[in-house]
């Protein structure tokens, strides 16, 4: 018997988002930052129009991730290696956001493995998330993530801050 989520998981096609997709990425941003300001943003976004258009051009240029079913796109995860030479053996995972629909269902899953399957054989994998993000540490933690620090008031929106939990995939070579 096929699970509901093993169901869910099969009609989803994950593929990498380019700049041809920009419309759809800049609508599931408008969302993640809609429903969820403590856990996204940028500074580009913060000034929106142009910055932000060109922030996630080049967003789209690296590795974004999509979550498709149905030609909608359900959800998106991000990975990169930064350009300093003495970091270079740290990749980090970055604006993971899967909507409402296809939440429960192992999008997020899906798409953090195709991450970690990119990243295994060059980088270890951080990310940061919110305390209070419950389904989402769950889900790095099934994929192997082990949290290794906190990072009080990591964000402040009026008065009320929130921690951040960091969180490492390590992969035995």
């Amino acid at each position: 018997m096929i699970s509901h989520a093993a169901g869910a998981q099969a009609d989803v096609e994950i593929r990498r988002l380019n700049v041809d997709d920009l419309d759809l990425f800049r609508d599931i941003r408008a969302e993640a930052l809609q429903m969820h300001p403590q856990t996204f943003g940028s500074p580009e976004e913060d000034d929106g129009g142009e910055p932000m258009m060109a922030a996630y051009r080049r967003w789209l240029d690296g590795m974004i991730l999509g979550a498709f079913r149905c030609g909608s796109l359900m959800g998106v995860a991000g990975f990169y290696v930064s350009p300093d030479r003495r970091s270079q053996h740290r990749g980090n995972i970055f604006t993971v956001y899967v909507r409402e629909e296809g939440r429960g269902k192992g999008v997020g899953d899906r798409l953090i493995k195709e991450l970690l399957a990119h990243a295994e054989a060059r980088v270890e994998v951080h990310l940061a998330v919110l305390l209070e993000s419950t389904a989402a540490i769950n889900t790095y933690k099934r994929n192997g993530f082990e949290i290794y620090g906190t990072d009080p008031a990591a964000v402040r929106i009026g008065e009320a801050t929130y921690d951040k939990y960091f969180m490492v995939r390590k992969f035995s070579r």
